[in-house]
């Protein structure tokens, strides 16, 4: 915390000595003058919580100093202390308020009440300082939810509560790790409970890009082939451990040939179905939810896929319908209250199955019966089978032996730098760390890393330049990309300077080591 500054102006050493010893403190700065004319040069270069003036001074009196000091734009309400050895009458002490003091005090000081004088306006002054900064805060955060069009009042509070309930147990849990007395399995469940409320901020921080990223036109898809059969086992072992801790059950049937496969993105059919499904997982309290798959062939070796998701959950009114799918809205305020969530879900997955050439529709629903929603999209068909869930599984499991290779870790956030070598123990490989672009640039000069790993924002000399340097000067090995912006045209912008391979903090370990593998490979 900065110190708190107080201007003392006498032009008595002594007495500006004597005052100084008597008010001392660690989060004090005082600050002194022993003329007038310094004194109003110093309060244009400071900021003071408080003035304590001395009264009788040659060429101008401390009740000229303090009109002056009225009269100045910055300082007009900085409180005014007059010390004087005058007589205490009715005439100094009308004359002092008449000139801008708040108070005065009369020699001899008493040490006591100096002090309480003192403190007094230095809390006064903390308080106004923090509640110009609460006023700032306040001030931000209403033009940003502006500028996003978030035209409902409660958001701020809801996306609070929303981001402050992982945070809460990620930071309390850190807090119980420090104890010494907790027994293994009570670690493991603080380092659990830790992993599961920091992936709930970052699907909470994922939803609030892509929310973006749709009123921006900017959904962008990754295609890539996979089996249509892993993708319901993944969904049925995902949200089977959801509804089984619920205790009702999820019963996944789907009526597609063996080893069908698909061209499209993966991840975001997943989204869809994890936040629809999830959905009527949370809002069922006792029976089951069912999913039910079938596939319409199409057009041009496309199939139109439709999932059916029933519940018997508490249901929805038609009049609470009308807004299921507007941003930041749930069914109402008691339900957001007992369910939690950001009201993000629905919007989204309905806006990435219109983008696959689909829909996200509310069938039909009714108060304490259920709901059934349909998901449909528009699939190209693929004859190339990736490998199945459990060979994935079995090869991420596996430690990778890098075997000695150099990879140069550069960031400049120190926790970054040892969060990778942590994940690369193991691996037999020698890790190098730079803290900024030149840094990085000094160690090529006398090492020659197999890769390099490379953050992208950064002071010195950012990641773009970095690269764009270390490949001027012949470096040809893999450079990958570990960057907190997650906008497609930050990865393209990352490939364009040099990199071969773009990852988006936070990357989980077996992407990294995966990534990792896969560029030295080839």
């Amino acid at each position: 915390m900065d110190k708190t500054k107080i201007l003392i102006v006498d032009d008595n050493p002594e007495n500006i000595f004597a005052l100084s010893e008597l008010i001392k403190a660690d989060d004090l700065d005082l600050i002194t003058a022993n003329k007038p004319e310094q004194a109003l040069s110093l309060l244009l270069d400071h900021d003071f919580a408080l003035a304590l003036l001395d009264v009788q001074m040659p060429d101008m009196s401390g009740f000229e100093l303090a009109q002056f000091i009225r009269g100045i734009q910055k300082t007009r309400h900085l409180p005014i202390i007059f010390v004087t050895a005058q007589q205490q009458d009715q005439n100094i002490i009308f004359k002092g308020y008449e000139s801008g003091a708040v108070d005065l005090m009369f020699k001899p000081l008493d040490p006591y009440i100096v002090r309480s004088k003192v403190q007094t306006f230095i809390s006064l002054d903390r308080q106004n300082k923090l509640l110009k900064a609460k006023m700032e805060e306040v001030e931000f955060l209403r033009k940003r939810a502006e500028q996003a069009n978030l035209s409902k009042s409660q958001f701020l509070a809801n996306m609070s509560h929303e981001i402050r309930t992982p945070l809460a147990s990620v930071l309390g849990f850190s807090d119980v790790l420090v104890q010494e007395d907790l027994g293994e399995a009570e670690k493991q469940d603080s380092l659990a409970a830790i992993r599961r409320n920091g992936e709930l901020l970052l699907r909470l921080i994922d939803d609030i890009l892509d929310l973006s990223k749709i009123e921006a036109n900017q959904l962008h898809f990754m295609k890539a082939s996979f089996n249509f059969d892993d993708l319901l086992k993944d969904i049925a072992t995902t949200l089977g451990l959801k509804a089984s801790d619920k205790g009702i059950t999820l019963e996944v049937d789907a009526k597609n040939p063996p080893g069908l496969c698909y061209n499209s993105d993966l991840e975001r059919i997943k989204q869809i179905l994890l936040n629809v499904t999830g959905n009527a997982i949370k809002f069922t309290a006792q029976g089951s939810v069912k999913i039910h798959c079938y596939i319409q062939p199409d057009r041009n070796h496309h199939d139109r896929v439709v999932f059916e998701i029933r519940d018997t959950g508490i249901g929805i009114s038609e009049e609470e319908s009308k807004k299921l799918f507007q941003p930041f809205s749930q069914a109402d305020i008691s339900t957001r209250k007992r369910y939690g969530g950001t009201g993000l879900g629905l919007v989204i997955s309905r806006e990435l199955a219109k983008s696959m050439g689909g829909d996200l529709k509310l069938i039909s629903s009714a108060p304490n019966v259920g709901s059934f929603f349909e998901v449909s999209m528009l699939l190209e068909k693929s004859q190339v089978i990736n490998q199945t869930i459990e060979q994935k599984v079995e090869a991420l499991s596996k430690d990778v032996d890098l075997k000695g290779a150099k990879i140069l870790v550069v960031d400049d956030v120190s926790d970054n730098r040892l969060l990778i070598d942590r994940y690369m123990r193991n691996t037999h490989s020698e890790i190098l760390q730079a803290a900024n672009g030149l840094e990085a640039i000094a160690i090529m000069e006398g090492h020659n890393p197999d890769l390099i790993l490379m953050d992208i924002q950064m002071p010195i000399m950012d990641g773009y330049e970095t690269v764009r340097r270390i490949r001027a000067a012949g470096y040809t090995k893999p450079i990958i990309a570990l960057t907190a912006h997650a906008m497609k045209e930050e990865g393209q912008k990352c490939m364009d300077a040099g990199c071969d391979g773009v990852l988006t903090k936070p990357a989980r370990r077996k992407e990294l080591l995966g990534k990792i593998q896969d560029v030295l490979v080839t």
